[in-house]
Formats: C-alpha cells, structure tokens, sequence
C-alpha cells in the first residue's frame, strides 16, 4: 500500500512538517525505574530496522557527535546510571536532523517531582520516528511485530503506532491543512518527544493503540473492552502487567473522505476512551494557547 506524501515547507523553504511512520510511548514513572527498559527497547529497534542506521547522537547540550558503538557506549550508561534524582535524555538521529529522518527521542524525568505546578502531568516519553517508505517496504504485519516488541519492554500507560503528520509547533496549523478534512485518520503529530504533559490520558486513536492502567481498569479491563468493541477487524491482544494492545484493522489507514472511508473502527474507539483522551495544551501557562483548529482536529472522530 502506498500512503500519501505529505509535506509542509515555510516561507524560508525549510521543511517543517512531513509524513512518517511513529511509535510514541509514554510513562509515568521515574528514569530510574525504566531506563533499563527504554535502553532495551532502542537497541532492539535499532537492530530490526536495518539496513535503516542512525547517525548522530545528540550528548544534550546542543551539540551532536557520530553515532559509534563508544558514544552509544556512553549515551546508554549514563542513562542507566543516573540513579535516584536523575533523568534521562536520549537522541539518535539519521543522516539530517529533518523531521522527515530517522529520530529516537527519550525523555526520562526525575523522582524528584519538577518545580512548576504547569508540568505536573509530564511524564517519559518514548519517541520513535521512521520514514513512511519503512511501512512501504517492511509492510504493516513487519511493523505490528517491531511495536509489539517494543512495547513489551515498556511500563507504557498509553502509546501508539501510526502512519502520522509529524509538525513543528510553529508550523503545525499550517501544517493541518495537508489533512484537513481530507485524510482523518492522519494524527498530527510533534517532531519529537516534547509532548510530555500527557499524564495517563490517551494521545487520540490510531491504527496500534497500546493501553495500560489506570485507563485500562476504568474501562473494566481487557473483559470490558471486548463487551464494549465486539467489532470486526479490531483485534485486542492481552499484553503482562495488566496492558493490552488495540489494533484498528490490518494496516494504517488514512481515511480518504474522497474514496468515501469513515473510519467506523476509529470513531467507534474514540467513543469508549473520550472520557480519557488528552487535550493538547502548552507546557507553561504563560505560553500561547493551543490553536482552535488543532482541539478540533483531536476530536474528529467525535465531534
């Protein structure tokens, strides 16, 4: 299957949005606890999508170095070892630093809560970005493996796996007019892990949708979700820890109003979890509001 290329240039010719396959995970748990976890998880993605390689390592004070086996040496044990206190900060990146390239993201937080009653809900966030040409050539059942896999590794509250429009946040309402109303079932997207005040609610309704507690127990478990989605093509697939994976159809789907695809499975999801999905709002209080055209989007699937 062959998905739509979408991309977003400002007025400087810079490339500010673009199509992608991404994995997101979020956790809300200190770095101490899942860095082990979140080490495994890019090692083993960084294995499976080969011949696909990442580049550069960004050591976290702006600068980049190549990507070889003794800076991923060092990336990895001080991600381990930042002990109680500590959080994690991880950056891979392929061969530019263009939101269309390969990018892993980690975001750990301390134990220690952050002094800013704004960032109470953040949480660590796992970002994992690959062209869309990887779903083109892997295929879907390719990449439900690699996310399955991946997942397993993590102490997720909620994550996903999708075909998206990744977006700076400056250019993100421009941005939303590559999918709007065209193509609903395209998720837009940040252009790396920045979207950490996310808490336990759900980041909208996608092709994977991984779901873990405390969502999971207020929608009466995995019993509860079959009585509540006995739908054909949406599978649930039981995961440990009290997790559960839901899949919405054999593949991404993209929705195209024009071809006359609703998206029955998607809206039918939106529905069950709407008392629990996230609503996009700024890191700090001072900083501008969220765009109306951008809440809008987040409820399609309802409104």
């Amino acid at each position: 299957m062959r998905y739509p290329r979408l991309r977003y240039y400002d007025k400087d010719g810079c490339l500010g949005a673009s199509d992608a396959l991404l994995m997101c995970f979020y956790m809300p748990h200190p770095n101490e606890r899942i860095a082990s976890g979140v080490i495994r998880a890019v090692e083993i993605f960084r294995e499976r999508i080969r011949p696909y390689q990442f580049v550069w390592n960004d050591t976290g004070d702006g600068q980049a170095e190549p990507l070889d086996d003794a800076s991923w040496e060092r990336t990895r044990r001080q991600t381990l070892e930042s002990g109680f206190g500590g959080g994690g900060f991880l950056r891979l990146e392929g061969k530019t630093h263009k939101v269309d390239g390969l990018l892993v993201d980690y975001r750990g937080l301390s134990a220690i809560p952050l002094p800013w009653p704004d960032r109470k809900d953040d949480v660590c966030v796992l970002y994992l970005r690959l062209p869309t040409e990887y779903l083109e050539e892997r295929g879907p059942e390719h990449v439900h493996s690699l996310a399955l896999e991946l997942a397993a590794e993590l102490p997720f509250s909620s994550g996903y796996a999708d075909f998206v429009l990744c977006s700076s946040d400056e250019d993100s309402v421009e941005a939303l007019k590559l999918i709007r109303p065209r193509y609903p079932g395209v998720h837009l997207a940040a252009s790396r892990a920045t979207t950490m005040n996310v808490n336990t609610w759900v980041e909208g309704v996608h092709w994977m949708n991984f779901l873990g507690q405390p969502v999971l127990g207020k929608l009466g478990g995995v019993s509860g979700l079959r009585e509540r989605l006995p739908l054909p093509g949406l599978s649930l697939q039981e995961m440990s820890g009290d997790r559960v994976l839901i899949t919405l159809g054999e593949r991404p789907e993209v929705g195209d109003m024009e071809a006359g695809q609703t998206l029955p499975l998607h809206r039918a999801l939106a529905r069950v979890l709407e008392p629990y999905l996230y609503r996009r709002k700024p890191p700090f209080s001072f900083c501008a509001p969220i765009p109306e055209e951008l809440l809008r989007w987040d409820r399609r699937f309802l409104d």
